[in-house]
């Protein structure tokens, strides 16, 4: 996982996702979540794989909250948009932090992005070094292997008065690899530009997963079915 795999995403990140994805309600979700498993009350609150802080937007309300992720760009709009809450650009392969919380999350599947399952379970153990005892980890995982499409297309566009953006994807697995290919149309000053980036996912199983958490030391390890995002993703909760 490196900056350089999110360049036109970062640009574009909120553009994209605003619209579709509605953070309130999934933070409501997510709130509902800690409050019925915590064993005492929790006030702080990390989030790994922020983005642009939408989530944080609305759970800063409730916890004392930190915000960490690879990319530059977005750490910097995380930060206008909260400026209550703590952000770093860190990479969660290698976090290191001072500070343990009570709530680790991870959400929109941005665990997938640490490619490999020996960095799933390094990460993991990064996430159980950094809670309280007893705090939870809550992580949004990639989509299964069993629920690839093959030959799927994916479809997203946005323009205001500056910019008009068209984005396509598709994808393929190879090995554990999930290669997401992402085709932009950039129409901005007159002028229309292409880039293309390929997001590199892992291809895994709910069997993984449970292993992963376990290995990394994670006890109590639930899948839930709350649809977040696609409906077939899911939320993994477990207890340090």
């Amino acid at each position: 996982m490196k900056e350089d795999d999110f360049r036109v995403f970062a640009d574009y990140y909120d553009q994209i996702y605003l619209e579709r994805k509605n953070y309130e309600i999934e933070t409501k979700t997510v709130k509902a979540i800690i409050r019925e498993l915590e064993s005492k009350r929790a006030r702080t609150l990390l989030d790994v794989g922020c983005g642009t802080a939408e989530h944080l937007k609305y759970l800063s309300a409730d916890f004392q909250c930190t915000g960490v992720d690879i990319n530059k760009k977005m750490i910097e709009a995380a930060r206008s948009k909260v400026p209550e809450a703590a952000f770093q650009v860190a990479n969660m392969i290698d976090l290191r932090l001072k500070n343990k919380f009570d709530v680790i999350i991870c959400l929109f599947s941005s665990i997938g992005y640490v490619r490999t399952f020996s960095n799933l379970v390094k990460t993991l153990g990064n996430f159980h070094a950094h809670l309280n005892n007893e705090g939870l980890v809550i992580v949004e995982p990639w989509v299964f292997r069993k629920d690839f499409k093959k030959g799927h297309i994916s479809l997203d566009t946005y323009e205001n008065d500056q910019a008009k953006l068209v984005r396509m994807a598709t994808s393929k697995i190879s090995g554990s690899k999930w290669l997401v290919f992402m085709h932009y149309l950039v129409g901005k000053n007159g002028e229309i530009k292409y880039a293309r980036e390929v997001h590199r996912m892992l291809a895994l199983d709910y069997p993984d997963y449970v292993q992963a958490l376990q290995s990394a030391g994670f006890k109590d390890v639930k899948y839930l079915t709350e649809d977040l995002w696609d409906g077939c993703r899911g939320l993994f909760v477990a207890r340090r």
